[in-house]
């Protein structure tokens, strides 16, 4: 087996790259959060995550129990007619996303740490460009926050302090109300039946009134003249650059109850059994910025001219291909258009 693909050269990898001071600057990653919210409570989400993770096949369905409005009867009856719950199912699409990285052998030939380093740059640098910037993952789940926010709002009957657009499926908080959005949100939330923490995914400076920057509205103390912390207890704020407020708004939360969305991976079974023909191999890995996710790894080994590289006009190169099978998943409604994502905006004027 080639240097590269031995597991401890890999973890050493992945020990430099969370020591590595270099992140700060040329390799700053990008500063959003999405993944991190869409992680956080997906074993209880999905129920049977770690069935699906480990089928033989892609899980394509999962079920549900739907609501059900039991006839209420006003005296008792001798002919009966019982009613019964029902159930359903909702579709999960798989996706794909790959990297490939390339090894010289003789490039880092007698110097290990050089095969290290370079391994943990590499492996770095393609999970940035999988999972951050404007065609990453996070950029992925942003389009689906948006694909998915709900149509149907208590709101629209005039409940709440703020005000339904239902043009625009957006609730709109006045600029003047903004000292008091979480306030005001956890109760409009509670019009619309839901009680508890709540995500918020925004915009990143929406941390300079929250609490991540200068935390204007947080650090309101209770000696102060007007004390705003006190909303602040059942929200969990994922700020993302990739969140861009248009010319009228100032900020743009979308706010989804906590345990309602997950993102799902899975491995085939001859990866997780780990197969070689001695110049392919199959295996999995678990990723370096997202810990929990794995890859299927798929290794080929060959000759190449690496002379541009360092190498030398007949070295061996170690190609690994990185694969991660993913589906998004939220939970399921049985009423059209409905969905517990919703969407505000903090309006500048």
């Amino acid at each position: 087996m080639a240097n590269s693909r031995a597991a401890t050269v890999l973890q050493d990898a992945r020990a430099f790259i969370q020591e590595s001071n270099n992140k700060k600057f040329e390799l700053r990653p990008e500063m959003t959060k999405l993944l991190s919210g869409f992680m956080r409570d997906r074993e209880f989400t999905i129920p049977n995550l770690s069935k699906i993770k480990t089928a033989e096949k892609r899980a394509t369905h999962a079920m549900y129990k739907t609501a059900k409005a039991f006839t209420i009867g006003t005296e008792k009856n001798c002919s009966l007619s019982g009613e019964t719950s029902g159930s359903s199912s909702v579709e999960l699409t798989w996706a794909q996303r790959t990297f490939t990285i390339v090894v010289s052998e003789k490039m880092y030939q007698n110097n290990e740490i050089g095969m290290v380093q370079g391994l943990a740059d590499d492996l770095l640098a393609a999970e940035k460009s999988l999972f951050l910037g404007a065609s990453g993952v996070d950029a992925i789940l942003l389009a689906y926050l948006e694909a998915n926010k709900t149509q149907v709002n208590a709101l629209s009957g005039g409940g709440g302090h703020n005000t339904w657009n239902a043009a625009l499926n957006q609730v709109e908080v006045a600029n003047a109300d903004i000292d008091r959005f979480y306030n005001y949100l956890l109760s409009e939330m509670a019009l619309n039946n839901y009680d508890g923490e709540m995500l918020d995914f925004v915009n990143t400076m929406w941390g300079a009134e929250w609490g991540e920057g200068r935390g204007w509205f947080l650090n309101q103390g209770e000696s102060n003249s007007t004390n705003t912390a006190f909303q602040f207890e059942n929200v969990d704020v994922k700020m993302s650059n990739l969140i861009v407020p248009s010319g009228y708004n100032r900020h743009v939360h979308y706010i989804v109850p906590t345990g309602d969305v997950a993102f799902l991976d899975w491995t085939t079974p001859l990866n997780r059994k780990g197969m070689s023909t001695g110049k392919e191999e199959w295996g999995t890995a678990e990723s370096l910025l997202v810990p929990g996710l794995t890859f299927d790894t798929y290794t080929t080994y060959g000759c190449a001219d690496t002379t541009d590289n360092g190498g030398s006009k007949q070295d061996l190169v170690t190609n690994i291909e990185f694969t991660l099978n993913y589906a998004i998943a939220k939970q399921p409604f049985s009423v059209a258009n409905e969905s517990s994502i919703y969407k505000y905006v903090n309006l500048i004027a």
